[in-house]
C-alpha cells in the first residue's frame, strides 16, 4: 500500500523485483539506478538477509505529490530467510523476470509457485504484475508460453526486451508506475 514520505513530501509506491537465479534481477536494478555514491540501498542484516533496494522517480498527473517507485529485490527460495513476509506487507505491484532458456523453465515455475506461496495467493492477484523475460540470449521460449504455464494474476504488460535495452526497461516501469498509481488513488 502507497504511504506518503512527510520528510520528503512523496508518495512511495512498493514493487517487488522477483525471479529464479542468474535471471538478471540485479542487472535489472541497476537499470533503475543507484543512489548519489552509485550503491544500492540495501535493507535487512546478515541475520535476517540482505536486500538490494532501487528508487525509480515518476513524474505524474495524478498525484499532487512527487513520486517515488521502491524496488526491492526477491530472491525467493535461493534465500529464503525471515524477511520474505515482510517484502510482500504493503505491496502495490510486483515484477516476475522469468527465465527464457528452456533448460531454466522449471525454476521459472517453481520460483513463482514459491513467490505465490510466500506472498499470499490471494494478495498477488490483487495487485497489478509485470510479467518480462530475462536472459534471451539462448535457447528463447516465448512469453505466451511462460505465461500460459505460470497460474495467477492477469498481467498488466507482455514484454521481452534484452537485458541490454535500459530505456525500454525504465520506460515500461513508468508505465507500470502508472497502472500502481491508477489502482491507489
Amino acid at each position: 500500500m502507497a504511504f506518503v514520505d512527510l520528510d520528503a513530501n512523496r508518495l512511495i509506491l512498493k514493487a517487488v523485483l522477483a525471479g529464479p537465479p542468474a535471471t538478471g534481477k540485479t542487472t535489472r536494478l541497476e537499470q533503475v539506478g543507484k543512489d548519489e555514491r552509485g550503491l544500492f540501498t540495501v535493507i535487512g542484516s546478515s541475520v535476517s538477509g540482505r536486500c538490494n533496494v532501487a528508487r525509480l522517480h515518476l513524474e505524474t498527473e495524478s498525484s499532487t505529490r512527487p513520486v517515488t517507485m521502491e524496488i526491492y529485490e526477491w530472491h525467493g527460495p535461493e534465500r529464503a530467510d525471515a524477511r520474505n513476509q515482510s517484502l510482500f506487507k504493503g505491496l502495490d505491484g510486483f515484477i516476475y523476470l522469468a527465465d527464457a532458456r528452456e533448460d531454466r523453465f522449471v525454476d521459472t515455475v517453481n520460483v513463482f509457485d514459491f513467490l505465490v506461496k510466500t506472498a499470499g495467493k490471494s494478495r498477488i492477484q490483487r495487485i497489478p504484475a509485470l510479467l518480462m523475460l530475462g536472459r534471451t540470449d539462448e535457447g528463447l521460449l516465448q512469453l505466451p508460453f511462460i505465461e500460459s504455464k505460470l497460474e495467477g494474476p492477469s498481467w498488466s504488460e507482455r514484454l521481452a526486451p534484452p537485458i541490454e535495452e535500459t530505456e525500454t526497461f525504465l520506460e515500461t516501469l513508468r508505465v507500470f508506475g502508472e497502472v500502481m498509481m491508477a489502482r491507489v488513488l
